[in-house]
Formats: structure tokens, sequence, C-alpha cells
């Protein structure tokens, strides 16, 4: 084999090798992108279906792990639900979040309905809007009930909502 030949054949390898080693991290980035549009939605274990009052609607805080980017912060408080088991068993879950500008939805035990202090909107105890600025119910939530130990317990999967306009689009 000549020099000149054995020296071209030796680029062609390199450059291989130097394209594979920058292709990589972008198709990675690439990649990523693509999965951060896609909705992010977990199932957590809240509590036991006998720890609920039938009637009663109860907040949970979701405590999870966030990621930003490419940095993980410790587990820690990402939103809250509102769950009620009906006089027949059934379990609902909303998501505590308004969807008017995104404040903390209340429960007002005396009225029987959630309340938001930031506009004064307000929503029957079935999520449905009764006043105020809210252009849409509040955002129910899948809710499945998973036998544990011969024990019934109440599963939702959590997400987050566009606020500020009437139709329920979930965000990533």
């Amino acid at each position: 084999m000549r020099r000149r030949k054995f020296l071209k054949y030796c680029s062609g390898i390199l450059g291989s090798v130097y394209a594979t080693i920058l292709a990589v991290p972008a198709l990675g980035f690439l990649f990523s992108t693509l999965k951060r549009g896609q909705q992010k939605e977990r199932t957590y274990r809240l509590t036991r279906l006998d720890d609920l009052e039938p009637g009663v609607p109860q907040r949970f805080t979701i405590i999870d792990q966030r990621v930003d980017a490419w940095t993980k912060y410790p587990a820690g408080p990402i939103g809250s639900v509102w769950i009620t088991k009906g006089q027949d068993g059934a379990v609902t879950a909303f998501s505590s979040t308004c969807p008017h500008l995104g404040c903390v939805v209340d429960y007002v035990p005396g009225d029987e309905e959630f309340f938001c202090p930031c506009h004064a909107a307000s929503f029957q105890t079935d999520g449905a809007v009764v006043g105020g600025p809210a252009p849409r119910g509040m955002d129910e939530l899948k809710t499945s009930l998973k036998k544990v130990r011969g024990e019934q317990w109440v599963e939702v999967e959590y997400q987050k909502f566009e606020t500020g306009i009437s139709e329920k689009k979930a965000i990533g």
C-alpha cells in the first residue's frame, strides 16, 4: 500500500470517528427536545380508600423529584389534588390549581364548594364553575383503586394543564 493511499484511508477513518463523536450528543439533544414536548403524567398512590370520609374533599400534596433540563432537584411538592369519595364509594380527583391563573383552590366546608382566593372563582364539588373569571371547571384527574396487602388505595394520574383557556390542555 502506498503512503498516500494509507494516509487517505487513515484520514477517512479518523474523520468518521470524529463525526460520530459529534453526532451522538447532537442526536441526544434532538431526541430529548422531542421527548420533552410529550406529556408527563405519573400515577401516585395517595391514600387508603377507608381514610376518605364520604362527601368531604381532602387535599393531598404530590411529592416527586423535579427535573429541569439537566438539573435534578430533590423530591419535594410539585402540586396537590382534591380527592372526594362519593356516597357510593366512587372516587373523583381534581387538580388544586385554578384554571384561571394557576392559584391554589381551597375547599370551603360551610359553603360546600371550592374557592380560589386570587380572583374569587368558585366551583361546585363536582368541579363545575359557579362564579368568577375561571374559563372552565376544575381539571379532573384520572383515578384508580389498587388493592395492596388487603387494603384499597386511591391512585391519581397527576398532570398539569394550561391556565387561562377554556379547553383542558395538558402541559409537559
